[in-house]
């Protein structure tokens, strides 16, 4: 099973001799970095609790060397101490695990060739990594139109459509492709996998971008669709056979990537996502367009962006809805 394992800058302890207080502490681990500047003075220690990276493993041994860096910066002479400090992480254990490094900086003064200064400083660095389920989600910035597309089980070419902010757990990773099981919306509990990009970026991030659920309003008589004090105008759909109940619905995580909205992609850039609103039959979303057929089609278009965002990024916590809609005369 793959974990992520999430490693931090603790603290920074400064003893031994005083050579200044203007500190930088430069760590660099499997081509991620952090940089932290701190006034520090002799014999205090400085908590940071900084990220420096989170790095996916499906190993039982992580294993990583980090190059940190100590820097007392000054205007004349930047005196520099460095160490390459292993890195080896037991991935079954979950509580946190730390690493203590010490740098020495030796002070350099140098004037025509001439040296002096025998003051050596000894900063104590303190890294944190912490292991947990590969929980990721599908990036905003890496999807196209809101969306990206997995392959559906190992063997197979039938391809699903996977929204912004999808939540799925990281199984295994290849050179090619991640392999994961989704864990909300219309394909939960799905095993899936998708390719890893040609410059080696992922359609996924670990930063959990969810908000609390929603609110709509949908006036009938008005024909507006509310969100907190935001107004939509909305068509209606004449002579509706069934039309919308005085009630409550859900609104479910998008589905699919929806074809119809590609004939408003020069005004909205996620037209393709629409949302299933819970209905005693038939199908009916919220979504922007020009004709509705008994669904809630905002006609303002060019605001669908900015509401649709709102929505993807929502969650109700039962794994299929990101909130509630009213239906009100």
């Amino acid at each position: 099973m793959t974990k992520l394992i999430q490693l931090k800058l603790l603290k920074i302890k400064y003893s031994g001799d005083s050579i200044g207080d203007d500190i930088r502490v430069e760590i660099e681990i499997l081509n991620q970095s952090l940089r932290v500047d701190k006034i520090i003075k002799i014999g205090a220690t400085a908590e940071t609790n900084k990220e420096i990276g989170r790095f996916e493993t499906d190993q039982k041994i992580f294993k990583a060397i980090a190059r940190i860096t100590a820097i007392e910066k000054d205007l004349l002479f930047n005196d520099v101490g460095s160490i390459d400090g292993n890195i080896e992480i037991d991935t079954s254990i979950a509580r946190p695990h730390q690493f203590v490094y010490k740098v020495q900086i030796k002070e350099i003064r140098s004037v025509l060739g001439k040296n002096w200064g025998k003051a050596v400083a000894i900063f104590e660095i303190t890294l944190e990594a912490i292991v947990a389920e590969a929980i990721l989600y599908v990036s905003f910035e890496q999807a196209r139109n809101g969306w990206i597309w997995a392959r559906k089980k190992e063997d197979s070419k039938i391809l699903i459509d996977l929204p912004a902010y999808l939540k799925v757990k990281l199984e295994a990773i290849d050179i090619k492709r991640q392999h994961f099981t989704i864990l909300e919306g219309p394909w939960r509990d799905t095993r899936a996998s998708v390719e890893i990009q040609k410059d080696g970026t992922s359609y996924f991030e670990s930063t959990n971008r969810h908000t609390d659920p929603v609110y709509l309003l949908y006036s009938l008589s008005q024909k507006t669709l509310k969100y907190k004090n935001k107004v939509y105008k909305v068509r209606e759909y004449k002579n509706d056979p069934q039309p919308w109940k005085k009630t409550l619905y859900d609104i479910e995580i998008p589905d699919y990537y929806h074809k119809a909205g590609r004939n408003y992609l020069d005004r909205s850039e996620l037209a393709p996502v629409w949302f299933k609103t819970t209905h005693p039959s038939g199908n009916r979303y919220v979504h922007s367009g020009a004709n509705s057929l008994g669904c809630i089609t905002l006609t303002e278009v060019e605001r669908w962006d900015e509401l649709c965002k709102i929505l993807m990024r929502a969650r109700k916590g039962d794994g299929k809805s990101v909130g509630t809609l009213e239906v009100v005369v």
